[in-house]
């Protein structure tokens, strides 16, 4: 399988740009992938690092942007609830935040990646018109 997610350059830009969407904190980036507030901030505004990953973060990365993609497409792009997602304990990470977990191993953030699946959904009203 080939595609943007062979490239690790192409994984920080999907990262920062989903970061930059939805008004995530650096922290969240400097946590899961060690890196430094300026190199953190650097991939939210122009995709890239100032240097090259250490190559035990690629785990960290790939996990990384799957936490991501996974919360913006369960949440349903709405900003709001990815950010408070990040925040909430959750009972699937013993009453833990995602945010906590992200300083942890690669089985932390794999538990972070399955917990996602908990995540309460936003609730979507409906209205009858013509009623």
């Amino acid at each position: 399988m080939s595609g943007r997610f062979d490239d690790p350059g192409d994984m920080i830009d999907l990262a920062g740009r989903i970061m930059l969407t939805h008004r995530l904190a650096p922290e969240l980036a400097m946590r899961a992938l060690r890196i430094e507030r300026s190199d953190a901030e650097r991939m939210i505004v122009e995709g890239r690092l100032s240097r090259p990953l250490e190559p035990t973060v690629g785990e960290r990365l790939r996990l990384f942007v799957n936490i991501l993609t996974r919360l913006e497409h369960r949440l349903r792009h709405d900003s709001a609830a990815i950010r408070r997602a990040f925040e909430t304990p959750l009972d699937a990470l013993e009453r833990r935040s995602p945010t906590d977990m992200l300083n942890g191993d690669a089985a932390a953030l794999f538990a972070v990646r399955q917990a996602i699946d908990h995540i309460d959904t936003p609730k979507e009203k409906w209205w009858r018109v013509g009623h």
